[in-house]
């Protein structure tokens, strides 16, 4: 009997049954899948041991981050960014100098290395564009709204991925630029292969537009894993380059890629964040940890509703009406608090404690859209 329990096969088969159903079952209870699927991970983990360095497991997490920020890449419009320019940059440049600010903070107040230090900020100030996306359709949202929430999300991701991309490649000159030099390269060569596709392969491969992005996006994120930055980067280049062609961003043929790119990183982003879960410990869970955490959320989260609003009053005034709801739906840090919060733990080596209140605050920021907003009731099904 203790076999058969201890059976990876039936382990696989457990995880599948729960991890796809049951996080979709709490969405009724305003849980976000992101946040059931962390606390399922952790259950594993402190209760069963199961999938330590599993492979299996860490190629779906891979998939499921990937395919998430192509998904972000894709819903990029750069015209619209052009159109609202110089309202987005502004805003831009004031998280920049912001986040730079509370990154000296933090260097003084925990100690940190200054890459440390910015990294931090970061995961506290950054949106986490792919989960608000994906979540702004649960809520009785007008269209103008849904606009500068996406538009927002999205210039403030970009800015966060620049700096993220500065901390990681910053320790030498010579990094820097050899890491710079080959995403120049990739961005020079994405937009060939992609014509390439579309001439040698689309005529002739019905309906492998999806599957050639997701393994375009795995291919450069492992390949940005690999030159030191982060799976996202790689995947939010192709995607932005992708968003370029008329074939996955100015057709009618884009919606239906679209779709069934967001029923792909819905299936796989769970196995994300259930990986995620699976690397907390006990250390993670201190008194010490909770009150660093409480105090973020006390002092970052108005923190944040009120630089969007100085924003809104002072570059875009004809969305005032609607501050609440865009300042709320920004606030999540899911994706880029895990992220980071990994990068910390592994090249860091970020004080248990610290780490600890960087999660709390993680969570809790990322759940406040979900316990504020009225959610759309589900269509019935006959």
């Amino acid at each position: 009997m203790e076999s058969i329990v201890n059976s990876i096969e039936l382990q696989y088969l457990i995880l599948f049954s729960i991890l796809l159903i049951l996080p979709k079952l709490l969405l009724r209870f305003h849980i976000p899948v992101g946040i059931s699927s962390i606390f399922l991970g952790i259950a594993t983990a402190l209760g069963l041991g199961w999938f330590e360095n599993d492979q299996l497991l860490l190629m779906l997490s891979r998939l499921g981050i990937t395919s998430l920020f192509l998904f972000a890449g894709l819903e990029i419009q750069v015209e619209e960014l052009k159109r609202d320019g110089p309202a987005l940059l502004a805003h831009v440049c004031q998280t920049i100098v912001l986040t730079v600010a509370i990154a000296v903070i933090f260097y003084f107040t925990f100690g940190l290395v200054p890459r440390a230090a910015l990294l931090l900020a970061l995961a506290i100030m950054t949106p986490s564009t792919g989960f608000i996306l994906n979540s702004l359709k649960n809520y009785g949202f007008t269209e103008e709204q849904q606009y500068w929430i996406r538009s927002k999300a999205i210039a403030k991701e970009i800015g966060a991925i620049f700096l993220l991309f500065i901390a990681l490649q910053s320790d030498s000159w010579t990094q820097l630029g050899t890491s710079s030099g080959i995403l120049l390269a990739l961005i020079c060569v994405l937009p060939i292969i992609f014509k390439l596709f579309f001439k040698f392969i689309a005529p002739y491969a019905p309906d492998s537009e999806v599957a050639f992005l997701i393994l375009t996006a795995l291919i450069c994120g492992v390949l940005t894993k690999k030159i030191g930055t982060y799976y996202l980067v790689g995947a939010f280049i192709v995607g932005v380059i992708a968003s370029e062609f008329k074939h996955f961003g100015k057709s009618e043929k884009a919606e239906p890629i679209l779709k069934h790119l967001g029923i792909f990183f819905s299936f796989f982003i769970p196995f994300y964040f259930f990986k995620a879960g699976l690397s907390f410990t006990k250390e993670l869970f201190t008194v010490e940890g909770l009150i660093i955490g409480m105090v973020f959320l006390l002092v970052f989260i108005p923190l944040r509703i009120l630089h969007v609003y100085v924003t809104l009053k002072l570059f875009i005034k004809d969305f005032w009406n609607s501050r609440a709801e865009i300042s709320t739906s920004l606030l999540p840090t899911l994706i880029f608090g895990l992220v980071i919060a990994g990068i910390l733990k592994e090249r860091f080596d970020l004080e248990p404690k610290i780490m600890s209140g960087l999660i709390v605050y993680t969570l809790f920021s990322s759940i406040i859209p979900a316990v504020v907003f009225k959610k759309t009731p589900p269509e019935s099904f006959v």
